[in-house]
């Protein structure tokens, strides 16, 4: 056996361990030089010699293992004089099999090798830079400032100016008491400031979960909204960790879109309810408008009035900062001071609304008239940390007895139980489709405030996994992140995210002391406070978009719309996304196949090139092609050229089909080869071409040709 030198050290070092041993050089003698190589070896006993002969100089290697210590390699080269002559190297080996004592001691050293491979696997995963990212305060609090510490805490308070009215509002939208949306302002931001990734991110309650969470608490009351935000936690931590987020890409962004806007308009119908002072069941799109003309009758005027005035009222302070642009440069609205105060006057519009709205009220309820329905009282206090109600007792139905003829008799209310399986039972479809709008939502606004950078769509899968876990402990809703505090944190100069930690510790103190001041919101204000935060959300902007650029995804776009306003909000999401998977899965089996003709020589060449992978769906598509080709020229002298260069990949069906056109071909004696094969497509295509057929990357010549398309 003749190798070279780089083969015998090839050969010991798949015998170590560890590849990146070092060589100690020994100071030569006169006579010779030595090198050594250790490490530590698993392979059991094995003894190599070699000898080799360069003119008149040898070369002699001798080598022995033992599973028990390190190895050693010497080197001998007795020096002598040098001639052209080629060399040859002998090279044999022998590993020694061993007693039974051996074969135990090679069973604990392979026991030894799967703890040393463990060992090293848990240094690779769990590094500083892991570390790092998944606990990013690790990253930032090192460097903090003082300077940072000033504008996290300006940026922290005025986002929380906006966190408790929407809190407020949300809780109202999800049908639960409206402290359970401060519990969530609350408890997300603390969360999201030990794990988020992005400074200007704040995660607490917004329209769409409140709206998802809804029909839930309709159907089982306040513990469903608790297990909800439970179940869909776990989900969302799971797929973080995981690295699922690739399950997102299977929702386009039209679908996203409708879903967004279908949300968003039945949020804005709902508290029209609300401001008109309407009372009656049902919160979908399909049962307020019905509602809002068969009880006009009942239309609270007081209400109406004081709710469509704080809309225009909030949409003025909304625009506050353009109305300067009507005025000259030497108006005092261009001083700089003067900015800031409309500034921070748009920016904290939402507490001014419910601060003067508290103001209007306890006013009429001085003289002695409450013309406007009032939130009421309110829970007072920080949330008690506790277990999700996993089971609990709720009362049975009553059912009226139209027989029933004891009068007399007390009307006792019975209670059944609801154990954690009939919950998930009732939550169906929801428990999944509620943790992945949220991620949607989560990684979108992510990327959207990242400046550019990358973005972490693990962590922050995580983080919001994370937070809804921790605040189903003190009764929240599900959370995600929300566009309108995320840009007010980011237009505050929130540097770290410690904002999103001074923004949850203002909301605790509102919840612990300020409480019984909000029994005076009347409910229209907080109706126009949602209003004019979701309006935003009807992304109506991207109908034009779609029309100029691609028309057919219109139809995905309305679809899920449609389909949200009219059904329900999952079924909605589920229905526009399965179809525009399918108008995908339509488009990718349209393929088309481009003919080129010329002549070599004396021959004619037919190329017949595919423009992109070939599925089942497009099988009779590339046959029709294929067919042509055989029957549109009958000259004899031709070669069918199938070029494979757009060609990846080649499902089963299509590889049937392609045995029965080249047996077909085979049997009129037509020539065919192969060309712009890959090495991965050739290995398929091996397992049904005929031997001898060419499959090559020749250069087709530069020669006049005549190119037609074959659908």
């Amino acid at each position: 056996m003749f190798i070279n030198l780089d083969q015998v050290f090839f050969y010991c070092a798949r015998y170590c361990f560890d590849l990146n041993q070092k060589f100690d050089k020994i100071p030569p003698s006169p006579n010779k030089t030595k090198y050594s190589l250790s490490g530590l070896i698993s392979s059991g006993a094995l003894r190599l010699n070699m000898n080799n002969k360069i003119g008149d100089s040898s070369l002699q290697l001798s080598f022995s293992f033992d599973d028990k210590k390190n190895g050693e390699t010497s080197f001998q080269m007795d020096p002598g004089s040098v001639s052209s002559a080629s060399s040859e190297m002998s090279v044999s080996w022998s590993e020694g099999v061993g007693s039974a004592e051996h074969h135990r001691d090679k069973d604990v050293s392979f026991g030894q090798q799967v703890v040393t491979r463990a060992k090293r696997r848990i240094r690779k995963t769990c590094t500083t830079k892991l570390l790092k990212r998944r606990l990013p305060m690790i990253e930032w609090l090192p460097k903090y400032t003082l300077q940072s510490l000033f504008h996290d805490c300006m940026a922290g308070f005025t986002v929380a100016l906006t966190a408790i009215p929407q809190g407020i509002a949300y809780g109202a939208v999800a049908g639960v008491p409206v402290e359970f949306g401060l519990y969530t302002a609350f408890a997300g931001p603390f969360i999201y400031a030990l794990l988020g990734s992005v400074s200007q991110i704040t995660m607490g309650p917004t329209a769409v979960m409140a709206l998802m969470t809804h029909q839930y608490v309709q159907l089982g009351g306040v513990p469903y909204a608790i297990i909800l935000s439970f179940v869909s936690g776990c989900i969302e931590l799971l797929a973080g960790l995981l690295n699922l987020g690739f399950i997102m890409d299977f929702i386009s962004a039209p679908v996203i879109s409708g879903f967004c806007s279908a949300a968003a308009v039945t949020v804005i119908l709902s508290q029209f309810k609300t401001i008109l002072g309407l009372s009656f069941r049902g919160s979908t799109f399909t049962k307020v408008l019905p509602g809002i003309f068969k009880y006009w009758r009942s239309i609270r005027v007081w209400d109406a009035v004081l709710g469509f005035a704080f809309i225009a009222f909030l949409m003025l302070l909304k625009n506050l900062t353009l109305i300067k642009k009507w005025f000259n440069t030497g108006c005092c609205l261009h001083n700089p001071c003067v900015e800031k105060a409309m500034w921070f006057v748009s920016t904290c519009r939402n507490a001014l609304a419910v601060i003067l709205g508290c103001l209007i009220a306890y006013v009429f309820e001085i003289y002695g008239n409450r013309p406007f329905q009032l939130i009421g009282e309110v829970k007072c206090g920080i949330p008690d940390f506790q277990i999700p109600p996993f089971s609990f007792e709720r009362p049975e139905e009553e059912f009226a007895s139209s027989n029933w003829t004891d009068s007399d008799s007390d009307n006792q209310t019975s209670y059944e139980l609801v154990t954690f399986p009939e919950i998930l039972k009732d939550m169906g479809p929801g428990m999944v489709l509620v943790p992945v709008i949220a991620i949607l939502e989560q990684v979108a606004i992510a990327k959207a405030f990242s400046n550019g950078a990358k973005t972490d769509s693990t962590q922050e899968m995580i983080a919001v996994g994370a937070g809804s876990i921790f605040c189903s402990f003190f009764g929240c809703i599900p959370l995600t992140a929300s566009f309108s505090r995320s840009s007010v944190l980011s237009a505050s100069g929130g540097k770290t995210q410690f904002a999103s930690l001074i923004n949850g510790c203002v909301v605790l103190f509102a919840l612990a002391f300020l409480m019984p001041t909000f029994y005076f919101i009347p409910k229209s204000i907080l109706g126009a406070v949602i209003i004019t935060a979701v309006y935003p959300m009807i992304e109506y902007h991207e109908i034009p978009s779609l029309w100029r650029g691609r028309r057919i995804e219109l139809f995905p776009f309305i679809t899920t719309f449609l389909c949200c306003l009219l059904i329900n909000m999952e079924y909605g999401i589920l229905i526009g996304a399965q179809m525009h998977l399918l108008m995908l899965a339509y488009e990718g089996s349209r393929s088309k196949s481009t003919l080129t003709r010329y002549k070599e020589a004396d021959e004619e060449r037919v190329v017949l090139q595919a423009d992109r992978n070939l599925y089942f769906p497009s099988v009779e598509r590339f046959r029709n092609a294929l067919t042509k080709v055989s029957i549109d020229v009958e000259t004899k002298n031709r070669v069918v050229v199938l070029d494979m260069g757009r060609v990846n990949q080649i499902d089963h069906t299509t590889l049937k089909m392609l045995q029965s056109i080249l047996a077909a071909w085979d049997k009129k004696e037509e020539k065919y080869c192969f060309t712009n094969v890959s090495d991965h497509l050739k290995q398929v295509l091996s397992s049904i071409l005929p031997k001898g057929v060419p499959v090559s990357r020749p250069v087709l010549p530069s020669t006049d040709t005549t190119i037609s398309f074959v659908p």
